[in-house]
Formats: C-alpha cells, sequence, structure tokens
C-alpha cells in the first residue's frame, strides 16, 4: 500500500490563462507563481481545517509543494489511511487464511471466529473541499495577474 494518495483535479479556465501566460514578461510570471503558491497553502490550510480528528496523525500529515518551472502545486496527506477518510470504504467480510488467526478476548480466555465483519465507512473529504472553496479566488487571482500584465 503506498504511504500517499494524489488527487488530480484539472480545470479549464485555469489551464486556458496558463496556456496565455507564455506571451506575458517574466513580471506577469512571477505574479502568477506568487498567486497560485498563496492558493496551494490556503488549500492546505482549509484541508488541515476540514479534516477529521481522532488521533491527529492524519491532519499532521497533510503536507503541501509549489512547483514554479511546472506551475504546479500539490497537496497530500501522507498517512496510510488518508484515502479511506477522503473517499470512504465499502463494507467486507474478511476470513482468516490460517486456521486459528482471528482470535477473539472473551471473558473466560480466547474464542477463535471463523470471519470477521468490517463495516462500511463513509466517506468524510477534507482536500477536495478546500480546493472547491478556493477555486474561485485562484482563477480570479490568476486572470487579475494576466489583466495586469497585459
Amino acid at each position: 500500500m503506498s504511504s500517499k494518495f494524489v488527487v488530480s483535479v484539472r480545470n479549464s479556465d485555469l489551464a486556458q490563462c496558463l496556456k496565455q501566460l507564455s506571451a506575458f514578461d517574466g513580471k506577469s510570471r512571477l505574479g502568477v507563481e506568487q498567486a497560485m503558491a498563496n492558493a496551494v497553502r490556503r488549500i492546505k490550510s482549509g484541508a488541515v481545517r476540514r479534516v477529521a480528528v481522532a488521533s491527529g496523525r492524519l491532519k499532521k500529515s497533510i503536507r503541501s509543494s509549489f512547483s514554479k518551472p511546472k506551475l504546479l502545486g500539490i497537496v497530500r496527506a501522507r498517512a496510510p489511511h488518508a484515502h479511506l477518510v477522503e473517499f470512504g470504504a465499502k463494507g467486507a467480510i474478511e476470513k482468516p487464511k490460517r486456521k486459528k488467526a482471528l482470535r477473539l478476548a472473551v471473558a473466560d480466555g480466547y474464542k477463535y471466529i471463523r470471519r470477521a465483519k468490517i463495516p462500511e465507512r463513509k466517506s468524510r473529504p477534507f482536500i477536495m473541499p478546500a480546493y472547491e472553496a478556493e477555486k474561485g479566488k485562484l482563477i480570479a487571482d490568476v486572470k487579475a495577474v494576466i489583466r495586469k500584465g497585459s
């Protein structure tokens, strides 16, 4: 199992603005880089505010980064259960591969069970809502920088 999960989001308005960016000067490019870097930090902050907290491990694992040459921002959660919280999981019935693998403690010792039912877990998204809340401001900021530069 991987130690991180990635959600890729495409936005046509933002992609169109960035295509026009190559026609502008370096000052406009710096302005767009700054606007996008700020948006990535705000998305990370929003994800940290929205995440469900039991032990705090998931909240502490949320990280962000921004690549200026690629104009690519990444907000990710490195906790191994992050994708289960973000997207939820179906219920399952697990059967042991070895005969006495599922041992259950009871009052007078141990009881071995043939199967265990794992309940369904509802999704409690935190990264996508943070992005959705920030998307409008990000697009407006990038458009303003490009308008100012032209």
